[in-house]
C-alpha cells in the first residue's frame, strides 16, 4: 500500500509541476516520502482519502496551463470518433499515467486493451458540468519500445464534435520524468457507430480484426485533429484518479458515489421467447435498464437487422456480436428483426446487460 500510494503521489505531483511551472517535483517527493513513513496503517485510508480530494481540487486548475484541446476535422454530427496518438519511447518507461478532459462519453484503450471496467465513462454530461477530466495508471499495459493510446469517443446532444485534452506522463527507467499535452501526432478517423434518434448504427462490415483496438473504423484513412476553437478550454469537474488506478480491477470495492461511469451491474437471460415468421421477441420480465447483447451465426454481408432501435449491419462471418456501445434504456420486451434476408433461427444467444 505505501508503495501504491507513493506512485499515486508522485505522478500527481508531476502532472501539476508539468501544467504548472511553479511545482516542484523532486522537493514535493521528498515532502510525502517522509510523511508517509511515519503513517501508521490505520492512517492510510485517510490519506488515500486526502490524496483524491488533493486531486479534485487542483486538477480543474492544472487543466489550464500547457494544454491543449483537439477535435475531429471530420467528424459527422452523431458518428462516433476514434484519437490515437503512437508515443516513441526513448527510455523504457518505468510507470505512467493519461490524463483525459472531455466534453462526451469515451473509451480509453491503451496498446489495444481497454484500461478500464467501465463501458465508458462519464456517465453524465450536463449543462453544469460540460467537461470532465480523469487520470488512469496504465503502467501495466506499458510496452518497453512504443506505447499507442486510442480513444473511441462519442458525441452529445449538446456537443456534436466533441472535443477533449489528453496528457500522457510518467517516469523512464532511470527515474526521468516525462511528459505531453500537445496535440501533435494525434490523429483521428470517424467510427462506424453512429448514434440515432432510437439508438445507435453500427456498420460491423469495416470491422479489422488484426487491430482489435481501432477495429471499430469507418475508413483506413486517418486525418491530423484540429485544435479546438478555444484552447484555454478546460474541465468543469475533475474525478481524480480512475478507481482502477486505486482498487485494482475489483468492481465491489469502488464507491458508486463519486464512479460516475458505466459499468455492468448484472447480467439477465430471457425468461421466454415468441417467434414469428419474420422476428423473435423475448421477455425480460419485470425488467432492466441498459441493452441487449446479441450473438449471431449465418449472417449475409451486409445484412440488417433492427433490436429494439439498434440497426447493425452484418460483416459475414460464422459468429458475430450485436450491441451498443454508448447507450441505454428501460427494456422488458426485446424484438429482434431483419431485412429480407432475416432468419430468427441466426440468433444463438441474446444477454440482457443491466447498468
Amino acid at each position: 500500500m505505501h508503495q501504491y500510494l507513493m506512485f499515486i503521489v508522485s505522478n500527481h505531483n508531476y502532472q501539476l509541476s508539468f501544467f504548472n511551472s511553479h511545482f516542484s517535483f523532486n522537493s514535493q517527493l521528498s515532502i510525502f516520502n517522509s510523511q508517509l513513513s511515519t503513517l501508521p496503517l490505520f492512517s492510510m485510508r485517510i490519506f488515500h482519502t486526502f490524496i483524491l480530494l488533493l486531486f479534485a481540487l487542483t486538477a480543474a486548475h492544472a487543466q489550464q496551463f500547457g494544454t491543449e484541446w483537439m477535435t475531429s476535422p471530420s467528424s459527422a454530427d452523431s458518428s462516433c470518433v476514434w484519437f490515437r496518438r503512437t508515443f516513441i519511447a526513448h527510455n523504457p518507461p518505468k510507470c505512467a499515467s493519461v490524463c483525459v478532459a472531455a466534453d462526451s462519453r469515451f473509451i480509453l484503450y491503451v496498446n489495444g486493451r481497454n484500461v478500464s471496467t467501465a463501458l465508458y465513462m462519464p456517465s453524465h454530461i450536463d449543462a453544469a458540468h460540460p467537461s470532465v477530466s480523469v487520470t488512469f495508471d496504465v503502467t501495466q499495459f506499458l510496452r518497453t519500445d512504443s506505447n499507442t493510446v486510442a480513444l473511441l469517443v462519442a458525441p452529445t446532444a449538446a456537443m456534436a464534435s466533441p472535443r477533449l485534452s489528453i496528457g500522457f506522463f510518467g517516469k523512464d527507467v532511470h527515474d526521468t520524468s516525462f511528459a505531453t499535452c500537445s496535440i501533435d501526432g494525434w490523429i483521428s478517423s470517424a467510427a462506424s457507430t453512429r448514434l440515432t434518434a432510437d439508438g445507435e448504427l453500427i456498420d460491423n462490415r469495416y470491422q479489422m480484426p488484426a487491430h482489435p483496438s481501432y477495429g471499430d473504423i469507418i475508413t483506413p484513412v486517418w486525418q491530423p485533429v484540429a485544435a479546438a476553437e478555444k484552447n484555454s478550454y478546460s474541465a468543469n469537474k475533475d474525478y481524480g484518479v480512475a478507481a482502477e488506478s486505486i482498487f485494482g480491477y475489483y468492481p465491489q470495492r469502488y464507491n458508486i458515489l463519486n464512479d460516475d461511469a458505466v459499468r455492468v451491474r448484472q447480467i439477465y437471460s430471457p425468461n421466454f421467447f415468441d417467434r414469428a415468421d419474420q422476428s423473435v421477441t423475448y421477455d425480460f420480465s419485470p425488467g432492466f435498464y441498459g441493452f441487449v447483447r446479441v450473438t449471431l451465426r449465418g449472417c449475409q454481408r451486409g445484412e440488417h437487422i433492427y433490436i429494439n432501435g439498434m440497426e447493425y449491419i452484418c460483416n459475414g462471418e460464422m459468429d458475430e456480436q450485436a450491441y451498443c456501445r454508448f447507450t441505454a434504456r428501460y427494456m422488458r420486451c426485446v424484438t429482434i428483426s431483419g431485412d429480407h434476408y432475416f432468419n430468427p433461427e441466426q440468433v444463438q444467444e441474446i444477454e440482457a446487460i443491466g447498468l
